[in-house]
């Protein structure tokens, strides 16, 4: 089993005993993440994207199976919990380098 750590508490439920509890969790792997927020939620789409089936049109396909919808401060303790986590598995196992994307287009 991979190890497991909490995502940063917040202050107030620091010293809690948490028993996680896993035997009903269904895991699906995604290899792309959609952000987008309102003012009172940030909004994660995990899922898929396939390769482009028309290269010349430049069009790919983006299957989402996974929506989490996260208070803002429970958010931030998600980004400051990955960072460190990266950071340790970079410190174990080597920098991961990310190929160089262009940026995307602008909508208007």
């Amino acid at each position: 089993m991979p190890e497991q750590q909490a995502a940063v508490p917040a202050p107030e439920a620091q010293g809690v005993t948490l028993h996680v509890r896993d035997f009903e969790t269904k895991t699906a792997y995604a290899n792309v993440c959609l952000l987008s927020r309102t003012r009172e939620e940030l909004i994660l789409n995990f899922g898929m994207s396939f390769p482009m089936a028309n290269r010349e049109k430049r069009e790919a396909e983006l299957v989402v199976s996974n929506r989490i919808i996260m208070s803002p401060a429970a958010a931030k303790r998600l980004a400051i919990a990955l960072s460190q986590t990266m950071q340790q598995y970079e410190s174990q196992f080597g920098v991961i380098e990310l190929e160089q994307r262009p940026p995307a287009p602008h909508k208007p």
